[in-house]
């Protein structure tokens, strides 16, 4: 895989992508042709030090318009290697200091991967027209 860099910033690659779990949950009316589609998502970075990987996990609950009906899920991760990671973790210490506009980055690509997957998953089913929406990674950073 080509290594991605600007100026400035890091060096990393997309190593992997995996579905971690896919499930349909076939609601009990059939009158989903013009559903509404609400999403519960949530992103989980974690850190493989022997390896320098980061992995960005993608989580995704659908739900009906009242998020009353579970209506399927989905997870992902996304993983990439940083050949300088030793420069961002502090192994001795388990200090972690990668830029923000890094993981913003890594976000926004995991969240358009999963975006895909979910597009080829839920192809022919009553999830068909689910698309997620596009959504602004930096609302995945913690507040300082």
């Amino acid at each position: 895989m080509a290594t991605v860099k600007k100026e400035n910033s890091i060096d990393f690659s997309l190593k992997r992508i995996e579905l971690l779990s896919f499930n349909l949950t076939h609601p009990v009316e059939n009158s989903h042709n013009n559903i509404t589609f609400n999403f519960d998502i949530r992103s989980e970075i974690k850190l493989n030090k022997e390896q320098k990987l980061i992995l960005v996990i993608i989580s995704i609950d659908l739900f009906d318009q009242e998020k009353t009906i579970k209506l399927g899920d989905i997870s992902t991760s996304c993983i990439f290697e940083v050949p300088n990671y030793d420069l961002y973790v502090d192994l001795k210490n388990n200090g972690v200091n990668f830029p923000e506009d890094f993981i913003i980055t890594i976000n926004s690509i995991s969240l358009s991967t999963t975006r895909g997957i979910m597009f080829s998953q839920f192809r022919g089913t009553y999830l068909h027209n689910a698309i997620l929406p596009v959504i602004d990674p930096k609302s995945f950073i913690a507040p300082k």
